[in-house]
């Protein structure tokens, strides 16, 4: 099979997209990344293509990756927690499931194992899957015009979302919105994947350092105490 054909492609982003998309819904997300890494090596391999195909290539700074990458993060996790996570739970009436990271409250240890976690292991991977493969292989059939990126950022966020299944109703928008920012951040980026993987890293550096301190809490009492 000619794996750089747009029937190739198309059938592979259907069948990793249902694969993360299913595994999430049914709470089991590390089945569908695995499998889905897989898939993307396997890929590669038939293909003689290197992790730069993915975006993995070196970045023109990484100083500037790192610190942009932090500022974006910083904003986009601070948005998400301040503005649309309080916004979507009015409007599904349903609360996010963070019971995964829960155990980071007053505990740090518990934090530094989930920095270990996230980047070693989840920004790397998810923006790996999602962005440098996915969206790869959307483009290699939409192309780059400014349709088709919106397009191929809009698809890519909606299985990131349902792939998140796990958060609930709530928490799949969320990552949805996220993802969106994810997706905007790979292409202004000209499709180099550190950037995103960088601000990745930082969202979810916020995000489970919040909810050690309690910050979470304290924000959304703060900015919609008018309103609870």
């Amino acid at each position: 099979m000619d794996l750089t054909s747009n029937a190739a492609s198309i059938f592979l982003v259907l069948l990793t997209s249902g694969l993360l998309v299913f595994t999430g819904l049914r709470k089991q997300p590390g089945i569908g990344i695995l499998g889905t890494i897989v898939i993307i090596a396997l890929t590669l391999w038939l293909r003689g293509e290197s992790l730069d195909a993915l975006g993995f290539d070196r970045p023109a700074s990484w100083g500037a990756a790192v610190g942009l990458g932090l500022l974006l993060g910083l904003v986009i996790q601070l948005l998400s927690v301040a503005l649309f996570e309080p916004l979507i739970e009015r409007i599904t009436n349903t609360a996010h499931d963070h019971s995964l990271v829960e155990g980071v409250r007053g505990n740090w240890r518990a934090f530094l194992q989930w920095m270990l976690i996230v980047w070693l292991t989840v920004a790397v991977l998810e923006e790996g899957i999602y962005r440098g493969f996915l969206m790869t292989e959307v483009a290699g059939v939409l192309g780059d015009g400014s349709g088709a990126l919106a397009l191929n950022i809009l698809f890519t966020s909606i299985v990131f979302g349902l792939s998140h299944g796990y958060q609930g109703r709530s928490g799949m928008l969320s990552t949805g919105i996220v993802s969106i920012f994810l997706g905007a951040i790979f292409v202004w980026s000209g499709f180099n994947l550190w950037l995103a993987i960088f601000a990745h890293g930082f969202i979810d550096t916020v995000g489970i350092g919040l909810i050690a301190i309690h910050g979470d809490r304290a924000i959304r009492r703060w900015l919609w105490r008018s309103r609870e």
